[in-house]
This record gives C-alpha cells, sequence and structure tokens, in this order.
C-alpha cells in the first residue's frame, strides 16, 4: 500500500485488491499533484475512512470484485457514514453488468480498465463537484437542524409554571413543516395565575431566514411579555423590525411577512382577547360545541407601517377550547375538499409527527395546528363532556337540489375525521343527516332562499359517540302534537328511520332543532 503524498490528509482513497492496478492508479494520482492514499479491500478502506474522522475523503475509487467486501459492499457503506464523499466504481469490461447496480447504488462514475488518464482527470472533476455540492447540502441541513432545534426549544409550553386557580388547561400541538426548520409557531407564555398569551405565527417562506426568523419572534414575545407589555405592542414592534430594518437591508429581495394571531386568555375573569394579524379566525368552541369564530383577516406584519386589527373579545364558558391553525391547513383541507375544523381535529386526535407521510403527503405549505382546552379546577375527567366539532356549516333554505354534493362532503368529513368509522356505519349516518336535512330545507325553511339551515357534526372527548345537529330557522312546530290529517308519508318514514339507526333521537328549540347521537367504534377498530 502507498502512503499519502507530502499530507496526512489525501483527497482521494484508491481501494483495489490487485497491487498493479492499485499502484499504477496511485502513480496517474501523484503525477497529477493529487494526494492520494489506497486500501486493499472494503474493509482496508472503511479502517482509512474511520482514521479521517470528521475529514472525509473527496472521493474513493474503488473496485468491484474484492475479497473479503466489495465495491457494491463498500457504496452502501459509504453512504450512510460518509455521505458527502463521491465514489467511483472501476470495472472491467466483461463486468458491465455491475455497473448499473453501482449507479442505482449511488456511484457518480464508473472506470474502465485499464485506466485512461484523461478519463481518470474528467472523473475526479466531476467527483470533486458532487462532493463540494453534497457537503454544502449537508452544511445547509445541519443549520436547518440546528434553527429547528431552536424553534421546538422556544415553543415548549410556558403553562406548567403558571398556577392557573381558575381552570384546569391542556394546550396540544402539532407541526408539519415541509422543511426541517419551519417557519411556523406556537408561543405561550404565563402572563400571571390566571391568564396566558398565546401566540400562532407562521413566516413568510420555508428556508434557513424563515427558521431564524421565528426563532427570533418567539424571544421577542417572550422578553416583552415579561416586561407586560400588551399584544398590540408586540405586534407593533416586531413590525417596525421587519420594515425599518429586516427587509430593508435587501431592497432586491422578496419581502418577508408574518402572520400572527395573539391571544390573550383570563380564565379568572372567564374572557379571551384575539389580535389576529393575518391570520385564519380562531374558533372558540363551548362544552355543547357551539361554534364562535374571532376575528378572521387583517394584514400580516410587515405589509404596512400600522397595524389595522383591533382587538376582538370573547366570553368563555366554564368549559371549552379555542383552536387555531396556520394558512398551511387552511389550503391542505381545501385540497382534500373537507372543512379546515375537520382537518384540525384529525391531525389533534394522532400522535405527533404521524401523518406527514399519509393524510399530510403533498402540503403545499407548512401546517401548524394549536387546541388550549380547560376545564373546571376540580374536574376529574379532562374535557370533561366537552363535544369537539368537525363540521359546522350553514346552507340557504332552497339548497334541497344540492343533497347530493352536501352529502358527498359530509362523507369526505367523516373519512377523514373519523378512521375508524367502518362503511355500515359512515352510511347509516349519512342516510339519517341527508333525511334530517331535507326535512329542515322542505318543512323548516319552506325551500326559501331568505331562510337557513345549519348541520353541525361533533364528536365527544373520548371519541365514543358523534353527534349530528340539525336546525333551521323557520316557524318550527311541537313534535309531541298529534300527527296532522295530512302527514307527508316521508316525514314520518324519515324520522322511523332515524330512530332506527341512532343511539338517542330528539327535538329541541320547539322541533327547529334536531339532535341525533351515534356510537362510535373505539380508534383502530375494523
Amino acid at each position: 500500500m502507498s502512503s499519502p503524498t507530502a499530507t496526512t490528509h489525501p483527497d482521494i482513497l484508491v481501494v483495489d485488491d490487485d497491487p498493479m492496478s492499485r499502484d499504477m492508479l496511485v502513480y496517474m494520482f501523484q503525477s497529477a499533484d493529487i494526494r492520494v492514499v489506497s486500501a486493499c479491500d472494503g474493509f482496508d478502506a472503511i479502517e482509512r475512512i474511520k482514521e479521517r474522522g470528521e475529514t472525509p475523503f473527496e472521493a474513493i475509487f474503488t473496485d468491484v470484485q474484492m475479497p473479503r467486501m466489495g465495491g457494491l459492499e463498500l457504496l452502501e457503506w459509504i453512504n450512510v457514514n460518509a455521505p458527502t464523499t463521491a465514489t467511483v466504481i472501476m470495472t472491467a469490461n466483461q463486468e458491465r453488468e455491475l455497473v448499473s447496480a453501482s449507479l442505482r447504488g449511488g456511484a457518480v462514475e464508473f472506470l474502465d480498465k485499464p485506466f485512461d488518464l484523461r478519463a481518470i482527470l474528467r472523473a475526479i472533476r466531476q467527483a470533486r463537484e458532487i462532493h463540494r455540492s453534497r457537503t454544502q447540502q449537508l452544511a445547509a441541513t445541519h443549520r436547518l437542524l440546528d434553527i429547528a432545534d431552536i424553534n421546538q426549544r422556544l415553543t415548549r409550553t410556558a403553562l406548567d409554571s403558571a398556577v392557573c386557580t381558575s381552570a384546569k388547561i391542556n394546550l396540544a400541538t402539532r407541526f408539519y413543516p415541509i422543511n426541517e426548520a419551519g417557519g411556523d409557531l406556537v408561543k405561550t407564555t404565563a402572563l400571571d395565575y390566571d391568564r396566558i398569551l398565546l401566540v400562532l405565527g407562521d413566516v413568510s417562506g420555508h428556508g434557513l431566514k424563515e427558521g431564524f426568523l421565528s426563532a427570533y419572534f418567539q424571544g421577542i414575545i417572550e422578553g416583552m411579555a415579561n416586561q407586560a407589555a400588551t399584544c398590540r405592542g408586540i405586534a407593533e414592534s416586531f413590525n417596525r423590525f421587519l420594515l425599518n430594518q429586516w427587509n430593508d437591508s435587501d431592497p432586491f429581495a422578496v419581502s418577508t411577512s408574518l402572520s400572527a394571531t395573539f391571544l390573550e386568555v383570563d380564565f379568572g375573569a372567564r374572557r379571551v382577547s384575539v389580535l389576529n394579524c393575518g391570520g385564519p379566525a380562531v374558533v372558540l368552541s363551548d362544552r355543547r360545541g357551539n361554534i364562535e369564530q374571532l376575528a378572521p383577516g387583517g394584514a400580516p406584519l410587515g405589509w404596512f407601517p400600522e397595524i389595522e386589527p383591533q382587538k376582538v373579545t370573547a366570553t368563555l364558558d366554564v368549559a371549552g377550547l379555542i383552536i387555531l391553525w396556520s394558512d398551511g391547513l387552511e389550503a391542505h383541507a381545501e385540497k382534500l375538499k373537507i372543512p379546515p375544523i375537520a382537518l384540525a381535529y384529525r391531525i389533534l386526535q394522532a400522535p405527533a409527527n404521524t401523518m406527514a407521510d399519509n393524510l399530510l403527503k403533498g402540503a403545499d405549505d407548512d401546517i401548524v395546528v394549536c387546541q388550549l382546552d380547560w376545564n373546571p379546577p376540580h374536574e376529574t375527567t379532562p374535557l370533561g363532556e366537552i363535544w369537539l366539532p368537525i363540521y359546522n356549516e350553514t346552507f340557504p333554505g332552497d339548497s334541497a337540489p344540492r343533497i347530493d354534493a352536501l352529502q358527498e362532503s359530509w362523507a369526505r368529513t367523516l373519512k377523514i375525521a373519523l378512521p375508524q368509522l367502518g362503511e355500515d356505519t359512515r352510511h347509516d349516518v349519512l342516510l339519517c343527516i341527508r333525511e334530517a336535512t331535507l326535512n329542515a330545507f322542505d318543512h323548516g325553511c319552506n325551500n326559501e332562499p331568505s331562510k337557513t339551515t345549519r348541520v353541525e357534526l361533533l364528536v365527544n372527548s373520548t371519541a365514543a359517540f358523534l353527534h349530528a345537529r340539525i336546525s333551521d330557522n323557520g316557524i318550527g312546530f311541537d313534535p309531541n302534537a298529534p300527527r296532522p290529517p295530512v302527514d307527508p308519508e316521508h316525514i314520518s318514514l324519515g324520522i322511523q328511520v332515524m330512530r332506527s339507526l341512532t343511539h338517542a333521537l330528539r327535538h329541541s328549540e320547539d322541533g327547529r332543532t334536531l339532535e341525533m347521537t351515534f356510537c362510535l367504534p373505539a380508534a383502530g377498530s375494523p
């Protein structure tokens, strides 16, 4: 075996069990002033690579057929343990069937024996370029991972340090960035015993710069909140930073913006205040699943000198939940043709980092979703009997001709939000919802476009029951009164069908609301 020439850090490793071929190739590299060292087989090459430590070879030229460990096995080891090193396979003409396997395995080039100096120099130029590219890519990946780690550390909930005397609170978050270091964030800070600050942000773009900006913004939130700054004060401060320092540094670059939704939640006063700068509307739900959408839209930070949106305040139920998400979730829900709240529910029910390869595959933007829920301080069961919304839509009273399209949307929602629901159960649920909705259109609204019908689907916190609530703003009726002499047959028949297929069925609000409850199989059941 030859020794390195004039250095202990050669650039190239030659691996060949034939001493004559090995020495010839080493000589040709040395004559071109290329630093080289050699090994007699794959095992010997691995020892040479390990001796290098954190300084990898630029390229390895290896024979295919060698005792103990051949070139293809060595190539497989290199791909895992020295991924920036480029591998060139050396082969004789009769071994051409191995060339395709080599290239599939990650080799960047192959050389025919006997060697030609021009072919060797061409191969080394290509190998060095690939090594340089891989090294830069690996360094960028490490920087992304570092930023992702910083973001993760900053995002850790500060709720554990809050001694909330008025409610038992829980925060669940799910992150699905399309790159390692996404620009999405969720930041929570305890303001005092009964108040917390919750911020969901989405930096435009998906690269290293956006990941750094996300981490920096979380530090700003923490520092200013500890100094008793208001939500508007934090938003205005960061807006000035984006306009005057961040985006002004490169006049030819695309400006960076930040959609940020600020929530100040006061459990003692049972109140939430929302300042929304460019994010989707916040969903506030009480224990029965009644939804209120708070503070939609507004301009993101970094667009205009003045913060446009005003703070919106709402009252909290004694138990309930708040759900908020990024634009990426809304865009992917639109692609799936389901309501965003159904996708948010499905993501929150799944363990963290388990959905990127199936339901969320193909997402075009970072996705983050967050749920804050609370109970009375002495409630023994998490979330108690809170119902979680997965569908909440209102339709004009003349929408009966669209019933097939509406049923398709309910079917997609149930299939994605409740994958444990079997075909037979889903068919029964859809039949009941369809019948109840048609009755609301035809008889509650009299098919008048000025009236409306609302369809709500909810799941209880243990996912044991699905609740459907169909309501209209018609004149109502007394469901316990004797049936009128002229009663459309399909109304009575529809009610009989619903009674036979539901776990519970009841009317409320003078008959304007019909509520149906269905038993759900356990998650994972066939």
